[in-house]
Formats: C-alpha cells, structure tokens, sequence
C-alpha cells in the first residue's frame, strides 16, 4: 500500500547528480566512525535498486543531507534506515531531517518497522532518535572494526506504524 506523502518537498529522491554531493557529506571529518561511506559506483547501485533508495534532503535550495534507505522489498514490512548524515552536524537540523525520512517512510510504503542502528560513541544521534520516538532495543557490542583498529558497539533502535501514528 502507498500513499501519498504529505511531505513538504524538503526529500525527495536523489539522482545520479546528487551523487558528488552525498559523498562529500558522507567523508565529513568525524562521520568516518559514525556512518561510513560508499563508493560512487555503489551509491549509483542504489540508485537502481529495487530494494534501496537514496534521498537528499534540501530544506533551503541546497542539498543539506541524505538518507540510505534498504530492505524497502521486505515480505516482513521492514524497513531500514541504512545511512543518514547532514552536512551541518550539531546544527540544529537533525531532529526536522530525520522526521521527514520517518513521515516519508511511513506515509509511502507498508513499513510495519522501521529500524536503525548507530554508534554506542554517537550520543548525538541517540538522543535525535530518542527525542522523535524510536525505542532502544539493545546493544551489539564490538561490530565495527576501525580502520586505527579499534571496534565499536552498535545500538539498535525502532519505530513501528502504531507508535508513528500515535505521535502524529
């Protein structure tokens, strides 16, 4: 089932012109341990793919950030939020980006769950996810391997339809 978004037109999908941009975003000094970053190949892949999507997300004229969507073909209504950055962390802009990538995820598919997972050392990210409803679930200790070859924990969150729609 879609629907159509109530969005304000701030996301919208990206295009393979969006690409430089997005890997500029994604290198941002300090996202190397937060996000990752993918080859411009790979980003083009997701352009094309059936089962993920890349979105920008322009609240002014210029792209201020992007959001990696996967599992969108998912026979269990699951949907995760892959990847998301700004090109202005600390901002201010986070809490308003992160809830249109919400809005748009539950307004266009039939996503029962949507689910992240961040850096145990991202306490910024934490609380924007927190703040807009997702629950923590848990903890994967020491998943990411870093290239100065120190691993880091994973927190995973969630959010489900009924709790989206009850926030509305």
């Amino acid at each position: 089932m879609r629907r159509e978004s109530t969005m304000t037109g701030a996301l919208r999908p990206a295009s393979v012109d969006d690409i430089d941009t997005i890997m500029r975003i994604e290198r941002l000094p300090g996202y190397d341990m937060f996000i990752g970053a993918s080859s411009r190949e790979d980003h083009a892949a997701m352009l094309r793919s059936r089962d993920g999507a890349l979105y920008v997300w322009t609240p002014d004229t210029a792209v201020r950030g992007f959001a990696m969507l996967t599992k969108l073909t998912s026979e269990h209504r699951v949907v995760q939020l892959k990847r998301i950055a700004i090109d202005a962390p600390g901002a201010g802009m986070g809490a308003q980006f992160v809830q249109a990538v919400i809005d748009h995820v539950f307004e266009t598919t039939h996503a029962h769950r949507l689910e992240l997972d961040t850096s145990a050392e991202n306490p910024r990210a934490r609380r924007v996810y927190e703040k807009l409803g997702f629950i923590h679930e848990g903890r994967v200790r020491d998943v990411y391997l870093l290239e100065d070859g120190r691993y880091v924990s994973s927190d995973l969150f969630s959010m489900l339809r009924p709790e989206w729609d009850a926030r509305r």
